[in-house]
């Protein structure tokens, strides 16, 4: 089964980042992918250099980034999108919240957990609910970036069954320097499942350099160039099955 992540580059204008993620679902729509997936707050300019407002960064992106995801699941038709991360509005609070579509539906949406002190400063809200959703290619769960640093919650979306784990993160200049995936490898080995880190950056990588990883290794990741690219690769899901089962004895 094939699945596309979208590692992107972010631009300094909302305008600017909707084009570009566009461009991005396009090109990998056409190798025909089982799903594609964007990164965390994709179209939030300036890579979240000026994230201090949530009230006011919900306002001027989370229409627009939700009518493009509508429409670009439109337009993909059976591809599953993962739509990265947006700040939404719920009840006068904001949440990074993380959705799922297809066909031009939303079949789902998971709000962050775990927001990172920068978010939580700027006035993003703590959601509570762990998430993992049935879908024609497997029990997909979904988190968002500092969640992967809550073992209590990957032992709860483990127990829920996820297989494939939906794993948009940013880079912010805060992050530390990491090499390779230590932690998501750790959790896809632990718990048998597939990991889609997908990545959003700027000048540097600081932690959000995109990976395809299995509970066997990692199966592909970009760069350390800030850069557009189309990283792909094939999930096996009998393997994964195999591990899965071995992992329970």
């Amino acid at each position: 089964m094939k699945i596309s992540i979208l590692h992107m580059k972010i631009r300094n204008t909302l305008e600017d980042n909707l084009t570009a993620a566009k461009n991005a679902v396009q090109k990998a729509a056409k190798e025909k992918p089982a799903l594609i997936a964007l990164p965390e707050y994709f179209t939030v300019p300036n890579c979240m250099g000026d994230f201090t407002d949530a009230k006011k960064i919900s306002q001027e992106t989370c229409t627009k980034t939700l009518r493009f995801l509508k429409e670009a699941s439109k337009t993909i038709g059976d591809i599953y999108l993962l739509g990265g991360t947006v700040l939404q509005e719920d009840t006068g609070k904001y949440y990074n919240t993380s959705t799922l579509w297809r066909n031009g539906q939303l079949l789902a949406k998971y709000k962050k957990i775990n927001p990172i002190k920068a978010e939580v400063e700027a006035g993003v809200a703590k959601g509570t609910q762990p998430l993992v959703v049935d879908t024609d290619l497997g029990k997909l769960g979904m988190i968002v970036c500092a969640d992967t640093f809550d073992p209590s919650l990957m032992k709860k979306i483990a127990a829920l069954g996820a297989e494939i784990v939906s794993l948009p993160v940013a880079a912010m200049g805060t992050h530390p320097t990491v090499k390779g995936h230590p932690l998501t490898e750790g959790i896809a080995r632990d718990h048998g499942m597939f990991i889609l880190k997908v990545g959003n950056v700027c000048s540097n990588m600081r932690g959000g350099r995109s990976a395809i990883i299995a509970p066997w290794g990692i199966l592909g990741e970009v760069t350390d160039a800030p850069e557009d690219s189309v990283l792909s690769a094939d999930l096996d899901m009998e393997r994964l099955k195999e591990y899965r089962t071995k992992l329970k004895k």
